[in-house]
């Protein structure tokens, strides 16, 4: 687990290292985006450990926009809590598209989406399949800047 951390930890300074700066995002402008991440779930049944991904953003006009993110989310247990020897993985994927609006051209945008969420659980000494697939939805505020 450690070692992942270490890894993770290296893999951001190396990307912080030789990072161009960041640009608002202005019309007609396009990105692409790699994300790593600590996931903190809150839940003491459940491993603090790291979450990654990719993401598209468009920003076709002034006042309009939209991303599409694909991610990952490691679930698995702390060895320690109730659920050892039950659970043997647990993998969280989702994919998520939403549309941006800026509001009067400027940089501060709402957004909202609809997405799929998939969670996919190992149960030991089973063949029952606990995993579950589901619709999601998000929506927010955001301001992007230089």
């Amino acid at each position: 687990m450690l070692k992942r951390i270490l890894m993770g930890v290296a893999a951001l300074a190396m990307l912080l290292a030789f990072a161009p700066g960041a640009q608002a995002q202005e019309t007609g402008e396009r990105t692409f985006e790699l994300y790593a991440g600590l996931y903190v779930p809150g839940i003491d049944d459940l491993d603090n450990d790291l979450t990654f991904g990719l993401g598209y953003t468009s920003r076709p006009a002034d006042q309009f926009g939209w991303n599409l993110y694909a991610g990952y989310l490691d679930l698995n247990q702390n060895n320690v809590e109730p659920l050892d020897g039950v659970i043997g993985n647990a993998s969280g994927y989702f994919v998520d598209a939403s549309a941006i609006w800026y509001i009067m051209g400027s940089d501060f945008g709402l957004f909202g989406g609809i997405g799929w969420g998939s969670v996919d659980v190992d149960l030991l000494g089973t063949t029952t399949d606990a995993s579950d697939d589901a619709f999601t939805y998000n929506y927010g505020v955001h301001y992007v800047w230089n």
